[in-house]
Order: structure tokens, then sequence, then C-alpha cells
């Protein structure tokens, strides 16, 4: 019986060890370079899940502003684009802060401007995507 209790104890130990936490960011915005039109306002939220996430959120933040900055606002209206943001910002958050982010989830990503968002439409358009 002893040795039942101590295999439970064990594998207990190794499952806290190993469990994921979550952290959320709720409305976050970021102005971005625009192909169309200058700049535009971006709006977002995002599940990260990992190891220390909600320990370290403050160096995640820095990692999001770093990393949404460095993409086209129209890039990120695409699903390719949406997955190079993701692939790109769990890397940048690795190297940097050697924090690891099992998943990224993108809960909302929109362009406040609707009219401007007409504009990367149609931008879109003319690079060949959407037709």
């Amino acid at each position: 019986m002893k040795l039942m209790h101590k295999f439970l104890l064990i594998l207990s130990t190794l499952v806290l060890l190993n469990a994921e936490e979550t952290f959320m960011v709720d409305d976050f915005e970021a102005t971005l370079f625009s192909k169309a039109s200058g700049t535009l306002q971006v709006q977002g939220s995002f599940i990260f899940e990992g190891r220390d996430v909600d320990i370290y959120d403050f160096k995640i933040i820095d990692a999001l502003n770093v990393v949404i900055g460095s993409f086209y606002a129209e890039d990120l209206l695409t699903s390719k684009g949406k997955e190079a943001f993701k692939t790109t910002l769990i890397k940048y958050v690795q190297e940097k802060y050697a924090l690891d982010i099992d998943t990224l989830y993108i809960q909302k990503l929109k362009v406040l401007d609707d009219t401007t968002a007409q504009k990367i439409i149609e931008a879109l358009k003319k690079e060949g995507c959407c037709k």
C-alpha cells in the first residue's frame, strides 16, 4: 500500500510540474503600418498557454508589441498572416525571454476603422488575394 501512495505522489508531482497556465490579453490595441493607407489601429484579444506565462505576463506584452509592429495590417487579416504572426511571436518570446508558449489563440483581431478596412480589402485584391 505504501508503494502505491508513493507512486501516486510522484505522479501527481509530475503532473503539477508540467501543468500549463494561461494568460489572457483582452482588447490589445496597436498602430500598424498599412500598405494602402499609412497607419491603422488594430485591436485583438489573445490567450497564451504555457509554463509561467501568468508570472511573466509583462514580457509577453512586450513581445506582443514588438512582433505585431513588424507586420502590415493587411497581413494580419489573412489566415496565412495570422499563422505567421503566431509562429513569429512564439519564437520571439522563446529567444528573447526563454519562455515557452505552447499555444497561442487569437480570440479577436480586427481593424478599428471600417472605412479603412475596405481600403485594405482593395489592397489585398490588388495583390492577388481574395478574388
